[in-house]
């Protein structure tokens, strides 16, 4: 599933060729995987213009002016394809056949804009939704969502605080949580405590201040390495432009089972915590 950099890394591309344009045409092939009736659909994005393309944890949130929010989950297959009338392709998700070749039989939502480009939305496994919040709304629905790591509000009081709720639990477990750090997932939960040398199965009430104070650090600087380097790419994710990720190839342990340590040269060992592959140095971590 793409993280905070992907999907970070994808608003800033499609903000590109989205921003101002008019939407004239919505049609869709699954209506699960709308959560609004598509008559709701019709009636508030036909004709509404694109104000703006934002971000929330792992959510698009593209800005209508009909008033309302159209916000985008692509879970673990989902995939969203521009293509301009002229011929230019952005796309950013999970390809499936190559984004030259859409729509395919994995397009289910295609959304038409007034200057001749198209917003195609693939998804294999059909786990993303798509869903209309109004502006009133709009907050209190992503109020469910923790501070967002590269925020000013995710200020390390803030961060204890929300920790100490969960003192007995294993700190892999809680920033794997959406309401405790807005945007981790898997892959930078495990790269952020390897360098903030926390080992994942560690509660939360053994952790010492100094170790709080490095992993709250160390969140930041991996998401921003992360998204420098246009997010992960695995398996067969891409960016908006369609190209890799890059930060795949100077990950610190995730995916790395076996490999050596790029601190001590100790090979990286791999358990299961939360129901998720985890990734550690057993030397550098403790």
């Amino acid at each position: 599933m793409p993280e905070l950099p992907e999907v970070e890394t994808i608003k800033r591309d499609l903000a590109s060729v989205l921003v101002n344009q008019r939407i004239n045409y919505f049609k869709v092939n699954k209506p699960k995987l709308l959560r609004n009736k598509l008559i709701f659909f019709n009636h508030y994005l036909l004709g509404a213009k694109i104000l703006s393309v934002k971000r929330r944890a792992k959510l698009l949130l593209i800005e209508l002016s009909s008033g309302y929010y159209l916000i985008i989950h692509l879970k673990m297959t989902g995939q969203l394809v521009w293509r301009g009338r002229a011929g230019g392709v952005k796309s950013g998700g999970h390809p499936i056949v190559g984004v030259s070749k859409v729509p395919n039989k994995y397009t289910y939502i295609t959304l038409g804009l007034l200057n001749g480009s198209k917003l195609f939305y693939n998804d294999v496994r059909q786990f993303g939704y798509w869903q209309l919040v109004n502006q009133q709304e709009i907050e209190l629905w992503l109020s469910k969502y923790g501070p967002e790591p590269l925020s000013s509000s995710f200020t390390l009081s803030r961060f204890i605080k929300i920790l100490k709720k969960r003192s007995r639990s294993k700190i892999k477990s809680v920033l794997l949580d959406q309401k405790v750090v807005a945007g981790l997932g898997n892959i930078y939960v495990d790269e952020s405590l390897f360098l903030a040398r926390i080992k994942p199965d560690r509660q939360v009430a053994e952790l010492k201040l100094q170790q709080l104070r490095n992993l709250h650090r160390s969140i930041k600087q991996v998401l921003r390495r992360a998204i420098m380097a246009r997010g992960t790419s695995f398996s067969n994710y891409v960016d908006a432009l369609g190209k890799n990720g890059s930060y795949w190839q100077n990950r610190y342990v995730y995916g790395r089972t076996d490999e050596p340590c790029r601190r001590c040269g100790r090979a990286i060992n791999k358990t299961i915590i939360a129901g998720r592959g985890t990734h550690y140095c057993a030397q550098c971590q403790f």
